[in-house]
């Protein structure tokens, strides 16, 4: 009875939190598709495709296209990676290119542990290495639909510069291959002050990522 009612309130964060939020200075939408299939026998191609609508500016602040290669070994699973970027940064549009490499591993039927080494490649500044740590538990208790939480940190150049919270619900499409996964995120993000020395401040984004999931 306890484990339904913590399953009754999660799902009541995922559908009133992104209701909420709209109200928020800071929110963006971002529309997400994935396609992925087995190639042999658990080797998988994987492409993705998200756009970052800025509902402030009233515009996409960003889209990306990804594509790889993952193979799974028993717990873990290994993917090389290549993402290309464009994006507006003070009215200026810029393409960013990433190559990464991903490194998963189950702990159990609900925790998933992911990091992810990415070198960043960009068109106006230098570039860098970002490492990113992900938790991420689901509470698998039905077949098709599944509330889920996730927490990512992101480290660049020895210093912690994003941190984001995901809470979310997975639905399963019987006889289909579709999944969909609404979710509301909540990201903190470093930047630099320019007032002082070695300071910073932390800016945050609401955001409601809509994904759909394609699976042959």
């Amino acid at each position: 009875m306890i484990l339904y009612k913590k399953v009754l309130f999660l799902l009541v964060l995922i559908f009133l939190i992104p209701t909420y939020i709209f109200s928020q200075s800071s929110f963006q939408t971002w529309p997400t598709i994935e396609v992925s299939g087995e190639i042999i026998d658990d080797l998988d191609i994987k492409f993705k495709f998200r756009s970052k609508y800025d509902h402030d500016e009233k515009g996409f602040d960003a889209t990306w296209f990804n594509m790889g290669l993952s193979y799974k070994y028993e717990k873990m699973s290994f993917g090389l990676f290549f993402r290309q970027i464009y994006a507006m940064k003070d009215d200026d549009r810029f393409a960013e290119l990433r190559p990464h490499f991903d490194l998963s591993y189950k702990i159990n039927d609900n925790l998933k542990l992911r990091l992810r080494n990415e070198y960043r490649i960009f068109e106006l500044n230098n570039n860098i290495f970002r490492y990113r740590l992900r938790l991420a538990y689901s509470l698998n208790i039905w077949d098709n639909y599944n509330p889920f939480f996730q927490n990512e940190i992101n480290f660049s150049e020895g210093s912690l510069v994003r941190d984001r919270i995901i809470l979310g619900l997975s639905i399963k499409i019987k006889d289909s291959p579709f999944q969909i996964a609404p979710s509301y995120i909540l990201e903190s993000n470093r930047k630099e002050s320019s007032s002082e020395t070695n300071s910073f401040l932390w800016s945050f984004r609401n955001i409601l990522n809509i994904s759909c999931n394609i699976k042959f």
